[in-house]
């Protein structure tokens, strides 16, 4: 026997790989070289703001059931239930809500799976996500293999944890930069709340529809980074961002650099605390710097056209028109949705993309109810 070995690690990968959904299959793959039966395995986010579970990374990414999708905790009573209980769900035989009429229920057991384990998701006592093993056998999870399930769930949670600690940290800086910007330019309070949760209905639509290829970590990404597009107003002089009248032509040209300048902000705040790994930062870099691009090639920093403009950016110049237009300001009142809307078709027709445009005309209702849940003070 050699005294000193080194074995293979097949965990090492974890501290490589830079999407959470990489991270997850490694952990998937070394659980089911341990328990077979576990077909599935799959992290959905909790948005307190809305109370909606919203599907985020799956294993194997391109068998899940459950892409694109999101329901209200409220309306998954067994889910809510493990995490008041803050235990994990172990359901023997899933055949139990054949008669239930939640989509996500008839997608799962549609897709042959008979057993299933839960782990709910905590951080600072606020929930956060869950995490989900499926099996095609009933009664899968027992004895053994629940201890083992147990613990690569509760290792998939941490990279929950861990991956949501590093976006924060991103976020915050970024988001403190850009409360400052509103320090010195207000906006309506709730704007960046609702622009970002169009975006996010936006690229769910587009997916649904075959417009983009984007997965359920991209649109959370989106998501998240979406509000931070005009961060490079802070590099603007307050005696232009903050002119009551017309901008002459030569402080138009300076507005005109605030997406360059924002780019040149994210580009050293990533290299300064080590971002590089951060997944999909290139969709960040890209909205902020081309959020004013126009597909004739009229927009700015670079006069891109069509289908050169990130679609990244594309989506966020739609909600942030939208909102900018349904929304009152010191110097505008607000536009009903319906005019509103009349003005982004006619936008389409050269400037902003029509795929984007169409989505905010088809959802009426959760573009009102993003509204409500999102209004100003009065």
């Amino acid at each position: 026997m050699e005294p000193i070995a080194f074995p293979d690690d097949p965990l090492s990968g974890l501290a490589e790989t830079t999407t959470f959904g990489a991270r997850l299959a490694l952990v998937h793959a070394e659980l089911r070289r341990r328990c077979p039966g576990v077909a599935r395995m799959a992290v959905a986010l909790h948005d307190r703001a809305t109370g909606l579970l919203k599907t985020f990374a799956a294993s194997p990414a391109g068998e899940s059931p459950l892409r694109n999708y999101e329901v209200s905790i409220v309306e998954a009573a067994s889910l809510r239930a493990a995490a008041v209980a803050r235990r994990p769900r172990v359901v023997h035989d899933l055949e139990i809500f054949a008669a239930g009429t939640r989509e996500h229920s008839r997608r799962i057991l549609g897709h042959g799976f008979a057993s299933s384990y839960t782990l709910p998701v905590f951080e600072g006592g606020e929930l956060i996500a869950f995490v989900f093993c499926n099996s095609l056998h009933k009664g899968y999870f027992r004895n053994g293999v629940l201890a083992e399930v147990d613990v690569f769930a509760h290792l998939a949670a941490q990279l929950v944890i861990a991956d949501r600690a590093t976006l924060r940290t991103l976020n915050a800086a970024l988001r403190t930069m850009v409360g400052m910007v509103h320090v010195r330019d207000p906006e309506t309070g709730n704007h960046l709340e609702r622009m970002a949760r169009y975006a996010r209905l936006i690229a769910r639509e587009l997916v649904s529809r075959g417009k983009c290829g984007f997965d359920d970590e991209q649109i959370e990404q989106l998501f998240n980074f979406s509000p931070l597009h005009d961060i490079g107003k802070l590099g603007i002089p307050d005696s232009i961002l903050l002119k009551p009248g017309k901008l002459g032509a030569d402080e138009r040209t300076v507005m005109d650099t605030h997406p360059l300048v924002g780019r040149r902000m994210i580009d050293a705040l990533v290299e300064n605390f080590g971002f590089q790994q951060i997944p999909y930062v290139a969709s960040l870099k890209a909205l902020v710097e081309y959020h004013h691009e126009k597909l004739d090639g009229n927009g700015y920093p670079h006069g891109l056209k069509g289908d050169e403009i990130p679609l990244e950016a594309r989506i966020v110049a739609v909600s942030d028109v939208f909102d900018a237009l349904t929304t009152s300001r010191p110097y505008k009142g607000s536009w009903p949705n319906q005019h509103a809307l009349a003005m982004l078709q006619l936008l389409a027709i050269d400037q902003l993309d029509s795929d984007c445009v169409t989505v905010l005309l088809d959802c009426p209702e959760e573009v009102a109810a993003i509204q409500q849940r999102f209004a100003d003070a009065a």
